[in-house]
C-alpha cells in the first residue's frame, strides 16, 4: 500500500522527478506522458501483487478455518478423504496466489529500472527470470522437498 501511495503521489510530480533523473549521466530523456506511462506500469504491477497477496491471505485464513473445523478422527480415516482433498486444494490455489504477488514484485524492480533506461531494463528483466528461474527450479529448498 505504501508502495502504491507514493506511485499515485509521484504522477502529481512526474514533470519535477523526470527533471532530477534526465540529470544523471546514464538515464535516458523521455517526455512527460512516458514518465506518466512508466509510473501507471508501476501501479498496474503493484495493484495486481495488492490483489494476489490478498487472496491468497483470505484463501489461507479459510485453511485455517477448514482446519479448526476439523471434527475428531472417526474409525475410518477413509471419510476425511473429501476433506482433506478441498483444505489441500485450498491451499495450493493460496500459494499460487501468494507466488503470483510475489513474482510481480520482482517484475515491479525490473520494471523500476525502466525509468533510468530501457536497456537497463531488458537486463533487469533478464536478471528476475534468471533469479526466478533458481529459485523455482534448482534451489536447495526445492530439492529438500522433492528428497522429503
Amino acid at each position: 500500500m505504501l508502495i502504491l501511495g507514493a506511485l499515485v503521489a509521484l504522477m502529481g510530480y512526474a514533470e519535477k522527478a523526470a527533471g532530477v533523473l534526465a540529470e544523471l549521466p546514464f538515464a535516458q530523456r523521455v517526455t512527460e506522458r512516458v514518465w506518466e506511462f512508466k509510473i501507471l506500469l508501476l501501479v498496474m504491477i503493484f495493484v495486481y501483487a495488492f490483489f494476489k497477496f490478498s487472496w491468497s491471505i483470505r484463501q489461507f485464513g479459510l485453511c485455517s478455518i477448514l482446519t479448526g473445523a476439523t471434527r475428531k478422527p472417526p474409525p475410518d480415516s477413509a471419510q476425511y478423504a473429501t476433506h482433506i482433498d478441498r483444505v489441500a486444494l485450498i491451499v495450493e490455489f493460496a500459494n499460487g496466489n501468494f507466488n503470483s504477488g510475489l513474482r510481480a514484485y520482482y517484475f515491479g524492480v525490473a520494471a523500476l529500472s525502466w525509468f533510468l533506461h530501457p536497456v537497463l531494463m531488458i537486463a533487469v528483466t533478464a536478471s528476475v527470470v534468471y533469479v526466478l528461474h533458481q529459485r523455482e527450479f534448482r534451489s536447495r529448498t526445492l530439492q529438500a522437498l522433492l528428497d522429503g
